[in-house]
């Protein structure tokens, strides 16, 4: 069973890479962060362990590991095994990874927008009790992430992995913006209890990716709430 799913990941990735239509050395693969359970006494970076806590998470994690595996040149000693020769040094693809977390933008229909059902309530004067919350990015800096990737030096990202992760945001956050653009006289609970952890993005920034921020969060809600009035 184990080796069927071995065989089946590793077809996949192929196919996507060599199916992709650039050079091998211009792929980026998005893959979302599969952390899983997550260690109090490090920083949640690239270097993190992934303990994934379901067979999606599972899924990504081990597609992100052929990335290391095409993308990381290696050598093997002559008299390794022969087993092992299929790791024989070779010319590493320039191949990534990506990881973006939860993903908010304008989408269609509307309705599928993140956030939607808040923003609509808000505009409705409806109260708002939603103690939900989670690490977002701007569906903008996501392809501004790749872009970066694609552009990079094929020598500096091979076989590397990618933070991509802009705010913590909450249910509550977006009601409050939405409160002041709307001037819906909506009420809001305080229950988002804040993250747990914060994910390190230096290795993107290093690249030259800067983030959206505050201001995008706040001019999507602008949009999204235009939209629904």
């Amino acid at each position: 069973m184990i080796a069927n799913l071995h065989a089946v990941s590793k077809r996949r990735f192929r196919a996507v890479a060599t199916g992709s239509g650039q050079a091998a050395w211009r792929i980026a693969r998005k893959i979302q962060a599969a952390t899983g359970r997550d260690r109090q006494d490090r920083p949640l970076d690239e270097t993190h362990p992934l303990w994934p806590l379901s067979h999606y998470g599972a899924d990504k994690a081990s597609i992100e590991k052929f990335v290391h595996s095409f993308g990381l040149p290696h050598d093997v000693d002559p008299d390794a095994a022969p087993t092992h020769r299929h790791l024989s040094q070779r010319e590493a693809w320039a191949i990534c990874s990506l990881r973006p977390v939860g993903i908010y933008g304008i989408r269609r229909p509307l309705a599928k927008s993140k956030w939607h059902a808040i923003v609509r309530d808000v505009l409705q004067r409806k109260p708002i009790d939603d103690p939900s919350g989670g690490k977002e990015v701007h569906a903008e800096d996501v392809a501004r992430g790749v872009d970066l990737l694609l552009q990079a030096e094929p020598q500096t990202i091979a076989g590397k992995s990618y933070n991509c992760c802009d705010l913590y945001l909450s249910a509550q956050a977006v009601a409050h913006i939405t409160k002041i653009v709307g001037g819906s006289p909506s009420t809001f609970a305080e229950t988002n209890r804040g993250p747990k952890n914060k994910i390190e993005t230096g290795k993107l920034r290093a690249l030259g990716m800067r983030f959206g921020g505050r201001p995008q969060l706040e001019q999507y809600v602008e949009q999204l709430t235009a939209a629904i009035k």
